[in-house]
């Protein structure tokens, strides 16, 4: 699906076209104001129409997890926020199946860490007449997108999308069964909470049911630190050789690690070489130069990879202290020989060569080209042309 950017008055819109008139349900959205939609408004240019939403001040969605991982809160006021937004689009009849879901279409809003905003809105939904699909095959996409940017290290969050993505197979969840899937980590939470509660009193019976079964779950697990412990038998030696001040030769070591390896034979005119082996350096010869940017004071900013982001919060690749530069400002990144720019939807907005760029703009940079940044001025050097 095609949309178009543009930035009016200092402010940012995203367009998403339109066929013929507007229909009773545009008009709806147009006429009242629906909690987690983004502002709507119609237009026409060159005989076309489109449904106008204001983005100002918001990021997508698919951009800020480029950079991190998905938390569990972020999906948690995700799920929270797609329930309410699905029970008013039911109170003006809309039609579920309209609503935008795809990630880099959907955006939030963040706070000065780049996470997204817990305590009030944080998510911004729009509604197009003329997306194909189904809305659970949206919801469904969105669901396996989140997974692969979930934080690995936190195992309620690939729990709580399994539990969502199950509910897809009874049909199209109601709002009332995406806040179960909450309800059930809550429940989760509390659980947990509730036994560690316990383990700080000192009675464990309540949760094993009786003082026996703990007094046997003890016992087990005694049991198995013994075999544990087990695992480690004969193998003293090797780590105080492995840990020990003094060097350990390299055969004895394996040996040790592996009783039943062959050592390879060395012939004997070649065994003075094996005890003293050569350490072989890599010369790499460098054909290509790293490309940069040349800021204030001539302050060199290498481009070492990509995508390279440039905003004020952190993870960014690079962080200019100015005021007026966005948290996620814009992007540059690769393809093939050649760099691209790409303007994040930022509020004071970037210039190429004193020509702005639209919300989400992307330009192939030329060597010497001049970016403007809410009124600081970068060049790019190709690290071709200049060498």
């Amino acid at each position: 699906m095609e949309v178009i950017y543009k930035r009016e008055r200092g402010h940012n819109y995203i367009l998403f076209p339109g066929k013929g008139e507007a229909s009773i349900q545009s008009e709806m959205i147009r006429r009242n104001r629906i909690p987690g939609l983004a502002r709507f408004y119609t237009e026409w240019e060159d005989n076309q129409r489109y449904y106008g939403y204001d983005i100002t001040g918001a990021k997508p969605f698919g951009q800020l997890l480029e950079v991190r991982s998905l938390t569990r809160k972020e999906a948690e006021k995700l799920i929270e926020e797609l329930a309410g937004i699905l029970q008013g689009m039911e109170a003006f009849l809309l039609d579920r199946d309209k609503l935008v879901l795809k990630p880099e279409l959907l955006y939030a809003y963040t706070d000065g860490q780049g996470a997204i905003h817990s305590g009030r809105q944080g998510f911004l939904f729009f509604f197009c007449e003329e997306q194909e699909g189904s809305y659970s095959d949206h919801l469904r996409e969105l669901i396996l997108y989140l997974l692969e940017k979930a934080d690995g290290e936190d195992r309620e969050l690939p729990a709580l999308l399994f539990r969502l993505y199950r509910a897809l197979a009874h049909g199209e969840p109601e709002p009332e069964e995406l806040l179960a899937c909450l309800g059930a980590c809550l429940q989760e939470e509390k659980k947990a909470e509730r036994f560690s509660n316990l383990v700080a009193e000192g009675d464990l019976g309540e949760w094993y049911g009786n003082s026996k079964q703990t007094e046997t779950s003890i016992e087990n697990r005694s049991k198995k630190t013994k075999v544990k412990k087990g695992l480690f038998v004969g193998k003293k030696e090797v780590f105080t050789k492995l840990l020990g001040k003094g060097p350990m030769p390299v055969d004895e070591m394996w040996d040790d690690l592996e009783p039943d390896r062959v050592p390879a034979k060395v012939p004997t005119g070649e065994k003075e070489m094996a005890d003293h082996p050569t350490e072989v350096l890599y010369v790499v010869e460098e054909t290509d130069r790293i490309p940069y940017l040349v800021g204030q004071e001539e302050e060199k900013i290498l481009l070492t990879h990509f995508p390279f982001y440039i905003g004020t919060q952190p993870r960014m690749d690079y962080c200019p202290k100015f005021q007026g530069i966005s948290r996620i400002h814009l992007k540059l990144e690769q393809r093939g020989s050649d760099i691209w720019i790409t303007d994040l939807n930022s509020t004071n907005g970037t210039a190429l060569n004193g020509e702005p760029l639209k919300p989400n703009e992307e330009r192939k940079l030329q060597h010497g080209d001049k970016i403007w940044l809410a009124g600081l001025v970068y060049q790019f050097d190709s690290g071709k042309e200049s060498w």
